[in-house]
């Protein structure tokens, strides 16, 4: 903090200016609004995004608990990608994705999965893509076996009929009336 001094809590107990290189915890969402321009900060990864959790994942990152680590796994990373905390995030935030899944989507497919999806303790996004994919399969389940049989004509399929009808109707009255004047 090069001319920034003084207390963010003017109630606070402590006497005395802010230190230079003095850390602070402050909210995602009170850095989110600060300049970019005048950046007097740096932000300090949370451990589960160090180098050290990234060799975890690589290794295997379907057996992390994600959501014993944080609730909002991804999206705090995304948030945090977002401070030029490098593309090593990023990247971890993306293979780390991409190995999960494939579970999930095996587990969607599985139809006694629910407790399985418990057990692994994903994180909000997870549980999110799983409970669509497994309402997906079902439907789609339900589809492939004439369950839930809800195929309707498009308007333009409609449209057409309702044409050709009036047409053939067309030509059967007139056809029915040059009989009848010939008679």
């Amino acid at each position: 903090f090069d001319n920034c001094s003084g207390h963010l809590d003017s109630s606070s107990e402590k006497t005395g200016n802010l230190m230079p290189n003095q850390q602070l915890e402050l909210p995602l969402w009170y850095l989110m609004n600060l300049d970019d321009r005048s950046r007097y900060y740096s932000i300090i990864v949370p451990e589960i995004f160090t180098p050290a959790y990234k060799e975890i994942y690589k290794a295997d990152a379907s057996y992390v608990e994600l959501g014993k680590l944080n609730k909002f796994y991804y999206e705090l990373g995304l948030y945090l990608c977002k401070f030029g905390t490098g593309d090593d995030l990023a990247d971890m935030l993306f293979t780390t994705a991409q190995e999960r899944v494939k579970g999930i989507k095996d587990m969607c497919n599985n139809v006694s999965s629910e407790n399985l999806i418990d057990n692994k303790k994903p994180d909000h996004l997870e549980r999110m893509l799983y409970e669509e994919g497994s309402r997906t399969h079902r439907k789609f389940s339900d589809w492939l076996q004439e369950k839930s049989v809800n195929i309707k004509s498009t308007e333009l399929v409609t449209n057409h009929r309702k044409r050709k009808r009036d047409l053939l109707e067309g030509e059967e009255g007139s056809s029915q009336s040059s009989q009848l004047m010939s008679t």
